[in-house]
């Protein structure tokens, strides 16, 4: 039969409410009634009923991770599970679980979102995206329900936390400058992802702050984000007799116009893009550029700045929104 709680009671010669009451650390309990409980619970393999326990509590001790709408390139995207490192890294330090959202379409994430907020089994919301005029991001607002975006929303009363896409597409486009590029091209994707249109603002700006001639012609978008887009792009859209520097915006499409790059030995055309990680090793040109979005961060501040929202001595009015630094390498 399963140890109860009831069993380890008995053992450590306390009623069964002590055995809870340390269970969820509370301060009424000593230290040393503490440390006897908690050797016997190891000793006899005991965990508590952790969903029991928040219903008890009102305290669900999980957050609900609200994921894009699956694509192939979310799931080889390693922006996400760098940021999942960060998220993971960081709610570990709290004993706190995650719950992923599901559904194969909008309706279905709708549907599932809206039962674990009133069924309250989570007590905030990591949003893993950004978009336009969200509907799961508003029911969390209307409900109430403490929301981190991962992105730069359209909605200024949420907590947000990402890089300055803006900043750093101009200072990509400003590296390719100083290694001599003249013409260079934009290759964005869905300009209804926030982070796409930001970057390509800050290449127009480093453009014309460098007398450079901002040419609509050379912004390629409209493209999924996988390598194999990025490729045949190379191959039969882009103008590479004329083009010098390309500005990729993001590093799966990167990886197919570097591939094309190489097969053709072409080495007059320079590229940078965004990883979610700093790139060593095998594989990675000595001279590559790039900007390391530094994203483990990301996700480890989103999860302190939800614990903000929770927390009721500082939990406000105010609305978090944090830019992580990015790191700009121009290689040698």
């Amino acid at each position: 039969m399963p140890i109860t709680i009831r069993d380890v009671a008995k053992r450590a010669g306390v009623a069964p409410s002590t055995v809870s009451r340390v269970i969820a650390d509370n301060p009424s309990i000593s230290e040393q009634t503490k440390i006897k409980v908690r050797n016997i619970m190891k000793e006899m393999n005991y965990f508590p009923n952790i969903y029991a326990q928040g219903l008890a509590s009102a305290h669900s001790k999980t957050f609900g991770l609200v994921l894009p709408l699956a694509t192939d390139a979310f799931y080889q995207n390693p922006f996400f599970p760098t940021v999942l490192r960060g998220i993971n890294y960081e709610m570990s330090k709290h004993d706190y679980s995650i719950l992923l959202s599901v559904g194969l379409d909008n309706d279905q994430r709708q549907r599932h979102i809206e039962k674990i907020v009133n069924g309250k089994q989570v007590e905030g919301l990591i949003f893993l995206y950004a978009s336009k005029d969200d509907p799961l991001l508003r029911f969390a607002q209307e409900v109430q329900c403490p929301a981190v975006v991962i992105g730069s929303p359209d909605n200024s009363k949420v907590h947000y936390v990402d890089n300055d896409n803006d900043l750093i597409g101009y200072q990509a486009t400003e590296a390719l400058i100083k290694k001599g590029c003249e013409r260079i091209a934009y290759i964005g994707g869905d300009m209804d992802q926030f982070f796409i249109a930001d970057r390509h603002n800050g290449y127009r700006r480093a453009l014309e702050a460098n007398n450079r001639i901002y040419d609509p012609g050379l912004v390629y978008n409209d493209l999924a984000f996988l390598p194999t887009d990025g490729y045949e792009l190379a191959q039969k859209h882009l103008d590479l007799k004329t083009l010098d520097g390309l500005v990729i915006s993001d590093e799966l499409v990167a990886q197919g116009i570097q591939a094309y790059l190489g097969e053709q030995e072409n080495e007059k055309v320079k590229t940078i893009t965004f990883p979610a990680y700093k790139q060593d090793g095998i594989g990675v040109a000595e001279d590559a550029s790039f900007i390391n979005l530094n994203s483990h961060i990301i996700g480890s501040r989103a999860v302190d700045i939800l614990f903000e929202a929770l927390d009721p001595e500082q939990a406000s009015t105010r609305f978090i929104h944090e830019y992580v630094a990015a790191d700009l390498h121009t290689g040698k």
